[in-house]
């Protein structure tokens, strides 16, 4: 997984630093929600339809501090809506931080190189309602969720289904499809770094989500 650690002066990872809207509870100061660990990924095979999603590139730097899920979630969120750029050229073109990848950055990039699209940078209050309402009008989301050993990873969310306990949520990551429990998941992203749910959307829908 990309990841972060801030510990004395060494970080690492896809990213750090907190954006623009605080969590407001008191679990702020723990700086992240309960993190999902690589066993709650489950692999998939890839839905009908769906294209393959993009590897995810190594990351770089000194002490791998330069990961590169951020790019990988634009890459493949840009080819839901039928628009080719690799994660390569995304991180290139700026879908990255110093370390890692912020929500900032990507809403940035997005923004700035594909306007049409109308992506911004959403911290909503009621996290599994406002996911589930994206993805069933058709929005792909970029989520960015905490991880084992306080490091994060931003996916591409792009479906949901079951109920209750039995709930999944549907995320593209390192060339495959995944599910997470879908409590689970929205707990993870609940407070990544003191930031509540950070998370990137776009106006425009795509119909592979509508299939």
């Amino acid at each position: 997984m990309a990841f972060i650690g801030v510990l004395g002066a060494a970080a690492t990872g896809c990213a750090t630093e907190t954006e623009e809207e605080p969590v407001d509870d008191d679990s702020a100061a723990v700086l992240q929600s309960t993190p999902i660990a690589d066993v709650d990924m489950k692999k998939i095979a890839r839905p009908a339809g769906m294209p393959i999603p993009y590897q995810q590139p190594d990351s770089t730097g000194w002490f791998d501090e330069k990961g590169k899920c951020g790019p990988t979630a634009v890459a493949n969120t840009l080819r839901l809506y039928w628009i080719d750029v690799t994660p390569e050229q995304a991180d290139k073109d700026g879908a990255h931080w110093i370390i890692g990848t912020m929500g900032r950055q990507i809403a940035k990039y997005m923004q700035n190189y594909h306007p049409e699209l109308g992506c911004t940078l959403e911290h909503p209050q009621d996290g599994a309602t406002w996911l589930r309402k994206q993805l069933d009008t058709g929005h792909p989301v970029m989520v960015w969720f905490n991880t084992d050993g306080f490091t994060s990873h931003w996916v591409v969310a792009v479906g949901h289904r079951g109920t209750g306990d039995k709930e999944v949520a549907v995320v593209q990551s390192w060339g495959a499809y995944y599910e997470i429990n879908f409590k689970k998941f929205v707990e993870a992203w609940r407070n990544v770094y003191g930031i509540r749910h950070p998370s990137v959307v776009c106006k425009d829908t795509t119909q592979l989500l509508k299939q």
